[in-house]
């Protein structure tokens, strides 16, 4: 039964109570700059009252829990949008490094030094004699290829650091998963202690690192029997019991308070970029790289990645640089397929470590279907003959041997001792796997010509090359003619005066040829249009990944106004709640002194 002890009783809860608001005030004010803290209330609920004779009294306030105010569904948003920001921001940051190697709009670069290249065989085709004009070719060439060179080793060097801040970025979520099972325990145990009294600032501390993961590598956090709150909108999130973190695409990374790792690895990759693997709980890497597609991890990985190795297609660096070996492939076959049309005393191609004698030209190079001309000039520059080659899909290396090496009449003369076969001897051994076309009689001076229609056999294999090399990491002017360019020929048929190879030279630039990309494709274009196309990929891609970026920006900025319009701390708002607490306590405290006055007077009654 109540009495005037009660009611002492019921104004202590209520100075209890509103100090304990005040408490909670206090503490959202103090936090007031911390971006991950999640405003709290202190939720008030009325003591069970007590029946006196055919009504009941109140005992008072009690405060029940202290709630964080939290929408679960703008934090996901908000997450997503960070993370999507985070992606576009890495790319754009490398894409805009990766623009810089080609400064094609300010008349500098690989283009510019195309024409220069092609300038110097128009000038050598007026003065085909002068050592001078074969000199100046030699420095622009050597001015290209190194500029080709030097843009792809940047390409590569840019691609291994962008490979190696995976490793770096891994190591972190490893980290950050770890700190998260270790808070999912301390919470455990926390709550499993108190019921109804959630912690709150444990789980502060795991949405910031939800927002760090999602920013590194796109998580999504899964949380059951989640609750609405008691004092806001039944969308308002108050707190979870179980807990998942997935990354990939469904892969566990934490599970409640236990942890599973990434690693990564190497050792399968030839060129020594990184493939990430989720480790589960039987211990088995697992290759997860096709699935990391957010986050700075994504955006890192889009990259960089080298293709097929790791389950993807290539990434962006990968792709630069394979366009940038494509085109320099294009230039050194087109260029050494006409190169070999100049007369020579002898032939000898490449070391062609990829081929054996009965290996499918088609399958190991860059050899299509038609024929070429073996031509035989005597010292006048008079042509004595010619040997036809024809080649298909199952020509070897032993076919071409046995058409060059057979007993024809090349001239239709009837004479067996004027044709190709009777003044050339043709090899290819599977041992040091040149193919080679030497003289009989050298005393003789037959000069011979390798003359293409369409099959690309010279420039293939590369006999008697203008350019050394296969791709833009090797592509360079031939050793022979770096150490004199007075070597270089500018003649067909080896007589004064005679500039065909030059002529060719000059027309190539405005000549359609083939471009093998990685994929086995064909391309035909012309030398400078198949530059301007990869740098214009760049370029695009750069510009296009900026415009994506700042609309992320934008949506980025529009859910962190509305998530913290929802859970983080309005000063005004909290100095208002203060003033508010502050007065419900004096009022508690004022029944508390009437109440004790009260008492007095029944004691001086009593005496």
């Amino acid at each position: 039964m109540g009495g005037i002890l009660s009611s002492l009783n019921t104004s202590y809860t209520g100075l209890v109570g509103h100090q304990n608001m005040v408490d909670v005030t206090g503490h959202n004010i103090a936090n007031a700059n911390n971006a991950f803290y999640t405003r709290q209330r202190a939720v008030a609920t009325a003591e069970g009252a007590i029946t006196m004779y055919n009504y009941s009294v109140g005992q008072g306030v009690e405060i029940s829990t202290i709630e964080r105010i939290h929408d679960e569904f703008v934090f996901s948003r908000y997450k997503k949008a960070s993370q999507e920001k985070q992606f576009t921001e890495s790319e754009f940051a490398t894409l805009r490094e990766t623009s810089s190697y080609y400064p094609e709009i300010d008349g500098v670069g690989i283009y510019n030094d195309l024409q220069n290249y092609y300038d110097s065989w128009t000038d050598l085709a007026k003065k085909a004699g002068d050592p001078a004009q074969k000199l100046v070719l030699a420095q622009y060439t050597q001015t290209l290829v190194q500029n080709i060179r030097d843009t792809r080793s940047r390409l590569t060097n840019l691609q291994e650091k962008t490979n190696d801040e995976v490793s770096v970025v891994v190591d972190e979520i490893n980290r950050l998963g770890s700190e998260i099972a270790t808070i999912n325990k301390q919470i455990k145990e926390r709550e499993n202690q108190h019921t109804n009294n959630p912690a709150n600032d444990l789980r502060d501390k795991r949405d910031e690192i939800e927002m760090q993961l999602s920013k590194l590598v796109g998580a999504s956090a899964f949380k059951s029997n989640t609750r609405a709150s008691s004092i806001t909108d039944s969308e308002i999130a108050d707190y979870d019991n179980d807990y998942s973190l997935l990354v990939g695409g469904g892969y566990t990374l934490v599970d409640g308070a236990n942890f599973h790792p990434l690693v990564v690895d190497n050792k399968y990759n030839p060129n020594g970029l990184y493939t990430v693997y989720y480790q589960g709980q039987d211990y088995k890497p697992v290759n997860i790289t096709p699935n990391l597609r957010d986050g700075k991890l994504g955006a890192l990985i889009d990259l960089s990645t080298p293709g097929a190795s790791c389950g993807r297609l290539p990434g962006k660096l990968q792709t630069y640089i394979d366009d940038l070996d494509t085109f320099a492939q294009g230039l050194i076959e087109a260029t050494n397929n006409i190169y070999a049309q100049s007369s020579q005393l002898k032939m000898s191609s490449d070391s062609l470590q990829i081929i054996k004698s009965d290996s499918l030209l088609k399958s190991d190079y860059n050899i299509k279907a038609g024929s070429f001309d073996i031509v035989m000039y005597d010292n006048s520059g008079n042509e004595l003959g010619r040997r036809s080659v024809s080649i298909d899909e199952f020509t070897d290396m032993n076919s071409i041997v046995s058409q060059l090496n057979a007993d024809l009449d090349d001239n239709q003369d009837g004479n067996a001792l004027n044709d190709f076969n009777d003044n050339f001897t043709v090899t290819f051994e599977d041992g040091p796997r040149l193919f080679q076309i030497n003289p009989k009689n050298p005393s003789d001076g037959i000069s011979i010509s390798l003359q293409d229609h369409g099959t690309n056999f010279a420039g293939s294999l590369g006999i008697n090359r203008f350019f050394d090399g296969n791709n833009a990491r090797t592509i360079d002017l031939a050793a022979r003619y770096k150490d004199d360019p007075t070597l270089i020929r500018a003649y067909r048929e080896a007589v004064d005066g005679n500039f065909v190879i030059a002529n060719m030279m000059q027309q190539l630039q405005y000549d359609e040829v083939d471009f093998f990309n990685k994929d086995g494709s064909v391309v035909q274009s012309t030398i400078s249009n198949q530059f301007k196309f990869i740098s214009t990929r760049v370029a695009t891609d750069t510009e296009n990944i900026k415009t994506i970026d700042e609309t992320k920006e934008s949506v980025l900025a529009s859910i962190q106004l509305e998530y913290s319009s929802i859970s983080q701390v309005s000063i005004d708002e909290e100095l208002t709640n203060l003033i508010r607490f502050q007065g419900g306590y004096s009022a508690n405290a004022k029944v508390v002194s009437t109440i004790d006055q009260m008492i007095n007077t029944l004691l001086g009654i009593k005496q």
